[in-house]
């Protein structure tokens, strides 16, 4: 499960994460690059629901932090 904040700016993005989560994540990321070297272009969206291929959490890590979490990642790549 991975942690993606931001700040109450939207100017800072945090991710937490285990070192297998973040090689997960890591792994989508490049799947996503081949899919649209592929097609020419991939979409896919990260969300807080149990059927995501990689979970993001609904809680912030910190109490009393003023940041939000992040529930919904999209993530696109496309050949210029």
């Amino acid at each position: 499960m991975i942690t993606i904040e931001k700040d109450t700016k939207a100017e800072e993005i945090f991710i937490h994460a285990a070192p297998e989560d973040l090689r997960g994540f890591a792994k989508k990321l490049w799947q996503i690059s081949e899919k649209a070297e592929a097609k020419g272009k991939h979409k896919e969206q990260l969300t807080t629901k149990l059927d995501s291929d990689i979970e993001l959490s609904t809680k912030t890590l910190v109490e009393g932090s003023k940041h939000s979490v992040v529930k919904k990642l999209t993530i696109s790549s496309s050949i210029k």
